[in-house]
């Protein structure tokens, strides 16, 4: 199996044109994984759910190679986030991988969050993985039905090589 690579960050964000927070990146690139249009990166459960050590060096290369441009700004809250954009935007070359980074790049940040924790624990091998998501993230369960909304638009999208889990 190929690993992902910069260059596969950058057609990501390329696509999107823009990625707001490095956690909106990684469920992004995870749920690209899950469906099977992903570039290989591997992930582990993280704090806030999937999370590869692969694609922070893989964006951070990127960001040193010129591929896309990262800006660090402080969030009201006092916490950073970063914007990362390209300098060229284009399709992935995959209609399905598109459609997904766009609803992706759209979605509430914690829909998002929560939507892709779902799959991934569905996908790696839980039954209850809605259940299991409220139980790891109670202070966010008020966003579960947008979760839960976001997911199904995600089953929506045609094409996809890998179905994805059946949790809603």
């Amino acid at each position: 199996m190929t690993r992902g690579t910069a260059k596969d960050v950058a057609a990501v964000i390329g696509a999107a044109g823009e990625v707001v927070g490095r956690t909106r990146l990684q469920k992004t690139m995870a749920i690209l994984e899950i469906a099977g249009v992903g570039y290989g990166f591997s992930y582990d459960y993280y704090k806030f759910g999937p999370y590869s050590e692969e694609l922070v060096e893989s964006a951070d290369r990127a960001v040193a190679l010129g591929y896309v441009s990262e800006v660090e700004k402080r969030a009201a809250w006092g916490g950073r986030y970063s914007i990362f954009t390209a300098h060229h935007t284009a399709s992935t070359g995959n209609a399905a991988r598109d459609a997904l980074i766009r609803l992706a790049k759209g979605a509430d940040a914690i829909a998002l969050e929560l939507a892709v924790t779902a799959a991934f624990l569905a996908h790696s091998g839980s039954n209850e993985a809605w259940s299991e998501v409220e139980r790891r993230k109670p202070e966010k369960v008020a966003s579960i039905r947008k979760a839960k909304d976001l997911y199904r638009e995600f089953v929506k999208v045609d094409g996809l090589p890998r179905p994805l889990p059946k949790i809603v």
